[in-house]
């Protein structure tokens, strides 16, 4: 197997080196951590300074083994480096000294992507995180409760245009359907929430993968918040899945901020838990949580398993909350984890 060395060179104001390759070379103008193949006989450590030498003329000092990975039938080793001095273009078509949390904005090569996200989020103690369609499964519940509602005007809307229309929310989709059919978005609303309390009863289960990100998590220092336009019964709902107990604090409708995507319960959950927003991750389904997450001024994760939104603005595009621990807990667990303290 070919055995490659990568570089996480950093200056002393803990920005790190990121370089972008160039037209022609394979993974073209993506960015990644810069170093090449190792020669025979060659240690990690002599192949990342020789490499960074003939590439970028960047001496280097304190040289450690961090991780390995396997991508692209090649091995790996990434290690850490210090460096004072400035770098020279050579082979790449670019290359900037940036923060951890900004490596996010840059698409990198596939062997260095989780890598960087995971140098990323290092400092992520806290997560914040919206309620329908993200922790609980409550949409199939709203649909039909949706269908129910909208059949009290004489109004037929198929399950597939009431998800896409409460993806952007449920008020939306109200006065969608509402306008379509000369019935107001308020009459449509309260018939509906007289059908969901009815559905709710049935009980409503979490979202796949959520469980075990949530407590794995935990486990490791992290905590749980929720920020929902939902009223007091998502606690309810969360204590009949049995992860209720794993929140420290909730912001729901009866608080009476401005909804998401203005940033409002966000800022209100930072105030009340004493929370720097450089340690808090806002994860949710719909743009909306996203935004609401970046005006906050903290990480955004959009749960996006059948790429509704595209164009969505988010720091991290995930299909399944589960992988949520592949990122944030594996630098904690290992020594990448020492290496950013």
């Amino acid at each position: 197997m070919i055995e490659v060395s990568a570089g996480i060179i950093r200056r002393a104001d803990g920005r790190i080196l990121i370089c972008q390759r160039g037209e022609g070379r394979k993974n073209a103008h993506l960015w990644e951590f810069p170093g090449g193949k190792r020669e025979a006989g060659e240690t990690a450590a002599a192949c990342l300074r020789r490499e960074l030498q003939e590439e970028l003329s960047l001496p280097l000092t304190h040289v450690q083994e961090l991780c390995t990975r396997e991508a692209e039938g090649i091995r790996f080793t990434f290690l850490t480096a210090e460096t004072d001095a400035t770098p020279i273009l050579i082979e790449h078509e670019d290359m900037r000294f940036v923060l951890p949390r900004d490596m996010l904005r840059y698409p990198f090569c596939p062997a260095d992507t989780l890598v960087a996200q995971q140098l990323a989020v290092a400092e992520i103690r806290h997560f914040i995180w919206d309620f329908d369609g993200t922790l609980v499964d409550t949409y199939p519940a709203m649909m039909r409760a949706f269908a129910a509602a909208a059949a009290d005007f004489g109004i037929a809307v198929t399950p597939e245009r009431t998800l896409a229309l409460m993806k952007d929310c449920l008020r939306h989709c109200c006065e969608t359907v509402g306008g379509e059919n000369g019935v107001s978005a308020e009459e449509l609303l309260r018939a509906f929430r007289a059908h969901e309390k009815d559905e709710l009863l049935r009980g409503v289960p979490a979202i796949g993968g959520v469980s075990e990100a949530l407590r794995a998590l935990h486990a490791h220092g992290g905590a749980h918040y929720v920020a929902t336009h939902r009223d007091f019964t998502c606690k309810a709902l969360l204590e009949q899945t049995g992860l209720r107990a794993l929140f420290s604090g909730f912001v729901t409708q009866e608080d009476g901020l401005p909804r998401k995507p203005a940033p409002d319960m966000l800022l209100h959950l930072m105030r009340s838990h004493s929370l720097d927003p450089a340690q808090c991750v806002m994860i949710g389904d719909r743009p909306l949580d996203t935004l609401a997450g970046q005006a906050a001024g903290m990480l955004s994760v959009l749960i996006d398993p059948e790429n509704r939104f595209p164009d969505a603005p988010c720091d991290l595009r995930i299909t399944n909350p589960a992988c949520l621990s592949d990122i944030f807990l594996q630098v904690k667990r290992g020594r990448m984890g020492q290496y950013l303290i």
